[in-house]
């Protein structure tokens, strides 16, 4: 899977990182459910980059960031942060799912993800861009998208013109 960028190991001193995580974890005793060393691990890595991660990509991270933390368990945890609201994933065809942090501030708004076939890079497109297809389709068949699930696919206007 093509990614865009590495994700920083998270910053303890970030009032942004440590807001966003614990709003998330806040969800999870909430909903009765345990805070374990792996779930914080995987949404600090999730919180600390805009890129594209794919569950690869985050256990690698968080094989840095927490050593103790076992690639099983960060396997587990996406599937369990998914099932419970707390993380969002994006299925991307021909390639890996990627993953987001499901709570977020104005800059980690619902978003839909474009991929260019030819370069594989993602670009993020607010969801309400695509509300009045989601309308049109939604009346025409009574069929309900959900655009935040799958990426779209498309050639970025890099590889149009070159």
């Amino acid at each position: 899977m093509t990614r865009q960028g590495t994700p920083a190991p998270p910053d303890a001193s970030a009032s942004r990182t440590m807001s966003r995580v614990d709003a998330a974890l806040r969800a999870l005793r909430d909903q009765g459910e345990r805070v374990t060393p792996g779930r914080r691990a995987v949404l600090e890595i999730l919180d600390a980059t805009e890129a594209h991660l794919d569950a690869e990509a985050i256990g690698a991270a968080v094989a840095e960031h927490a050593p103790g933390v076992h690639r099983a368990t960060v396997y587990r945890s996406l599937q369990s942060l998914s099932e419970l609201g707390v993380i969002t994933h994006t299925h991307v065809p021909g390639s890996a799912t990627i993953y987001h942090l499901a709570s977020g501030d104005a800059r980690h708004h619902a978003h839909t993800h474009l991929q260019c076939t030819q370069c594989q890079r993602f670009f993020d497109l607010p969801a309400d861009d695509l509300e009045p297809m989601r309308e049109s389709v939604r009346k025409r068949t009574g069929f309900d998208i959900d655009t935040c699930h799958a990426a779209l696919l498309g050639t970025c206007s890099d590889c149009r013109e070159g």
